[in-house]
């Protein structure tokens, strides 16, 4: 029963994407769209049913109801899966933060050989392995062993040296973004295979488009071609008023025609 479904986002995940894990990968579109836009209008589409549903759709016959009154469920599910999926960071964003981590990277390297130095690491081996090499990658990685030494030996540098767990956590933060993005940017994403990630999001979008399909059945049997976008949301549209005509967006299938799973 709808009822009983979750009505979080993480546990509408749980529960909706073994159930489409077997939409096969050639029947999903290039993902370009709003999660929380389409997830919005998930609601706003059930909305605009509920009044006529269950009457219109047992005249009709071959309209799961149920299933049209999971979409805001699903509509969670995909804001979720959207929220998980890795987005590369554009080249500006990755070059302020190496402006903000390269300064503290070179004071934290020289802490430390200092604190080696003086007999205070306690494996000074670890502070000597961050010194040789270059390169974008070479530097991410250095704040991330710098940050890690310092925590190891927390004890015995306390008040030997100025950085503070603030400074040192946003060290490690833009090292481990960086190191990230920059294995990333280098990649061709786009023409490999989907991330796993990527994948039941937009197995996710897939059944909702199927479901949206069955509600505008419903909706036209009720309204009629000619007036159903009054009534009937659009599943892709950015406004938030009065349902409108605003079209899917190119490469994805007019919701109100696509065929059902078998």
């Amino acid at each position: 029963m709808t009822q009983s479904l979750p009505a979080d986002r993480e546990s509408a995940f749980k529960h909706f994407a073994p159930l489409v894990a077997a939409i096969p990968d050639d029947a999903l579109e290039h993902w370009h769209y709003d999660a929380e836009i389409v997830r919005g209008n998930t609601q706003r589409c059930l909305d605009a049913l509920e009044p006529i549903l269950q009457a219109t759709a047992k005249k009709m016959g071959h309209i799961d109801v149920a299933e049209i009154r999971e979409l805001p469920r699903l509509g969670l599910a995909l804001a979720f899966a959207d929220a998980r999926v890795f987005t590369p960071a554009s080249a500006q964003e990755i070059k302020t933060t190496q402006a903000r981590q390269r300064p503290k990277r070179k004071l934290a390297i020289l802490q430390l050989t200092v604190l080696n130095e003086m007999g205070l690491i306690k494996d000074g081996s670890r502070v000597e392995a961050i010194l040789p090499g270059r390169g974008a990658i070479d530097e991410a990685q250095d704040g991330v062993a710098c940050v890690a030494v310092f925590r190891e030996n927390k004890a015995k540098i306390a008040g030997k040296h100025p950085f503070d767990e603030a400074w040192l956590a946003e060290l490690a933060a833009d090292s481990n973004w960086l190191l990230d993005q920059i294995k990333v940017s280098g990649a061709k994403t786009d023409k490999g295979p989907k991330s796993a990630d990527s994948l039941v999001r937009d197995q996710l979008l897939a059944e909702i488009v199927r479901r949206y399909g069955q509600g505008k059945k419903v909706a036209v049997e009720r309204w009629g071609w000619k007036h159903v976008d009054e009534h009937y949301p659009a599943l892709f549209s950015r406004e938030i008023g009065a349902a409108t005509t605003t079209a899917a967006p190119a490469g994805m299938a007019e919701p109100g025609v696509v065929k059902p799973n078998p």
